[in-house]
């Protein structure tokens, strides 16, 4: 299922991860989750970008 607005939830995902990751410069002891935050935001902008149907499960 292609997303109608795709483009704005891609936005909107990699919007999300910068900022999850932005966190560790004032939470530095969390880096690694942060890190890990917003490589499953990056996974599901690209799933979005490809046309796929994003999926929670499929983020790990």
């Amino acid at each position: 299922m292609h997303l109608s607005n795709a483009e704005q939830w891609a936005q909107l995902c990699h919007r999300q991860a910068e900022l999850v990751e932005s966190l560790s410069k004032t939470f530095p002891e969390r880096r690694e989750n942060h890190t890990d935050l917003g490589l499953c935001w990056r996974r599901l902008e690209q799933q979005v970008r490809r046309g796929e149907t994003p999926r929670v499960d499929d983020i790990k």
